[in-house]
């Protein structure tokens, strides 16, 4: 029987989780934010406080974590965070794992600490999704080796680190990397698992859903940096004018 198709979702990820943006994103009902804590100046706190500020809202947060340390991966699943994104992921081997990193026994080996994540000590249910970054050649080669382990529970494709990879292997151009993406998304959704993918900006997220993933995400900063980089023109435009 083939699986049920997935519900097509557009969120938002970004280093910079505001009080103002998550204000919109809550009241706009977003589907879902990725805070990205690799390579950037996001903080464990300010995941927290995002996770706090949304708890009300529909609106589910994924943290993209700076590494797959089993203490990173504990610190960032006590915040009470609804995925928890694995980077630069090779073997399948990592993502058990971080499984057994993130879950309370007998299953793993999280202590239970009375933190948000477990309503203060009163509920120890509430774990994270875990969700692979495909963006090493190894990961996606061995995707049908994620996709057979019971812990598995969606991916992301990141297609900047690939195509890096994808070079240093002597396979550089868009089509080994449109090969290697399309290979993820095939898979992932044959399987029935969630799958997403950036989108260039907020205009072409349909066309992530047309590829065959469920989720499409812009990345904020830079479509905030379009849109004032459109104004800037915009105005100089006028300033340029001239009236009769």
């Amino acid at each position: 029987m083939a699986p049920s198709p997935l519900v097509r979702q557009v969120g938002l990820i970004t280093a910079e989780p505001t009080p103002t943006l998550l204000s919109v994103v809550a009241y706009r009902n977003l589907d879902f934010v990725v805070l990205d804590a690799e390579q950037t100046t996001l903080t464990l706190q300010q995941c927290a406080d995002a996770v706090q500020r949304l708890s009300g809202a529909i609106t589910r947060v994924a943290v993209r974590v700076p590494d797959l340390d089993d203490m990173t991966l504990v610190a960032f699943a006590n915040t009470g965070v609804d995925e928890i994104v694995l980077p630069r992921v090779r073997r399948p081997e990592e993502l058990e794992r971080a499984y057994r990193a993130t879950r309370f026994g007998p299953h793993g080996s999280r202590a239970k600490q009375a933190s948000f994540a477990s309503a203060f000590g009163a509920d120890y249910s509430l774990e994270p999704r875990l969700t692979v970054l495909f963006e090493t050649v190894e990961a996606v080669d061995a995707v049908e080796g994620f996709v057979a382990l019971e812990c598995f529970d969606g991916g992301w494709v990141g297609p900047t680190d690939l195509a890096g990879e994808l070079l240093n292997q002597g396979r550089p151009g868009a089509g080994a990397l449109d090969e290697s993406v399309q290979r993820v998304v095939d898979v992932l959704g044959a399987a029935g698992q969630s799958v997403g993918l950036p989108a260039v900006d907020i205009a072409s997220a349909g066309d992530v859903h047309t590829r065959g993933a469920d989720r499409a995400a812009v990345y904020w900063e830079r479509e905030l940096a379009s849109m004032i980089a459109q104004l800037a023109a915009a105005g100089g435009s006028c300033q340029n004018s001239s009236f009769s």
